[in-house]
């Protein structure tokens, strides 16, 4: 391998540096070919290796500089520590504490959810009573109008139920978006 052959290899190989890091490793690698001279060229590629070697030997020298640039932080080992044990005598308190409050939201839930069922029920009662005042209405003049008051009656309370489920699941929406805007970005007061 020649010695352009060599720089050129390693230049590919140390992509991932920064520029000047980069141009600082191959002008050092080509002075250090240019102080063995053109005679003995051959004998320094073969002792400072493959490209790859090279670029893998600078990678890792890097690594470690940056390693002991960072300053260590003993006590962060230690919060961690204390964070799992904290965890661990905290769950016999938040995990019933936490299922309780599922049950609560599942309990709404359904409460919500059986509330819609009625409506929807009364809804389809006053249309039935409707469609049998309407059948009954030439046989049966006096029974037809109650049937009509109680269709009327039916709806009426089943549109009332639609427009506060609608309101109450608009607030549900609004603090449940509150609590997570709160949850995710503190409490500001």
């Amino acid at each position: 391998m020649t010695r352009a052959q060599f720089m050129n290899e390693l230049r590919e190989r140390l992509d991932r540096l920064p520029s000047d890091e980069r141009e600082e490793a191959l002008s050092y690698y080509e002075e250090y070919c240019d102080e063995a001279g053109v005679d003995h060229e051959q004998d320094v590629i073969r002792e400072l290796g493959s490209p790859a070697s090279v670029a893998s030997r600078i990678y890792a020298d890097r690594a470690v500089k940056a390693a002991r640039a960072s300053p260590h932080n003993p006590g962060k080992g230690l919060s961690a520590i204390w964070f799992i044990l904290l965890a661990i005598f905290a769950a016999p308190l938040a995990l019933p504490a936490i299922a309780g409050l599922i049950g609560v939201v599942i309990a709404i839930l359904a409460t919500i959810f059986g509330i819609g069922i009625a409506a929807i029920a009364l809804l389809v009662g006053g249309l039935v009573t409707f469609i049998s005042g309407f059948v009954g209405l030439f046989s049966m003049p006096a029974t037809a109008l109650v049937m009509f008051g109680a269709a009327f009656i039916l709806w009426g309370i089943g549109k009332i139920i639609f427009a506060i489920m609608g309101a109450v699941l608009s607030l549900m929406s609004q603090f449940i978006s509150w609590l997570f805007d709160r949850s995710a970005g503190g409490y500001h007061g």
